[in-house]
């Protein structure tokens, strides 16, 4: 609970810095970057973390992984390196990608689907749920072969199951 409290005020600011700076897609681009190298690379995660190394150290590792990131960007790595955050990384991204879902008015939607979407397929159901929604859709497509026919929808929290699975469990429950 705390750590997604830290999460959402740092992120807060870090969107602010940079939707100021006009790179905000350069700094998720980052952001997740390293929370990629945290989650994925042992010895990068033990050395990012380690009480003994100075920040100068650290700062100089992480100048050197991101030699392409402009210096508001790497000004923003080096302040949650500095506050001793890079731990609530997880939850700074997670935050981050919230705020510019929300400020850009678009949704995550998951898919399921007895067999694979072509790309007319997911095309159509991308404009129909922006119809329905009024928001831009970003759509993950999944293949699950048990639901015989028909889909399942999940946006956010609500769930629509048009599956042919769901429809015989509700005859069955008649």
């Amino acid at each position: 609970m705390i750590a997604n409290q830290v999460g959402k005020r740092y992120a807060e600011a870090i969107y602010s810095v940079a939707e100021a700076n006009n790179n905000v897609k350069a700094v998720y681009e980052v952001l997740n970057s390293i929370m990629e190298l945290y989650k994925t690379d042992v010895d990068f995660r033990n050395f990012i973390t380690h009480p003994l190394l100075k920040v100068a150290q650290k700062k100089e590792a992480l100048g050197k992984i991101f030699t392409d990131a402009d210096e508001n960007t790497l000004d923003i790595l080096y302040y949650i390196l500095e506050k001793g955050r890079i731990g609530e990384i997880r939850e700074i991204v997670a935050e981050f990608v919230k705020i510019d879902y929300a400020k850009n008015q678009i949704l995550d939607v998951e898919a399921t689907f007895a067999v694979e979407l072509n790309e007319e397929q997911k095309d159509k159901l991308i404009k129909k749920l922006e119809n329905k929604t009024g928001k831009k859709i970003k759509l993950v497509v999944n293949v699950d072969k048990s639901l015989i026919g028909g889909g399942i929808i999940r946006i956010g929290d609500q769930v629509t199951d048009g599956s042919i699975r769901r429809q015989l469990e509700t005859l069955t429950q008649k």
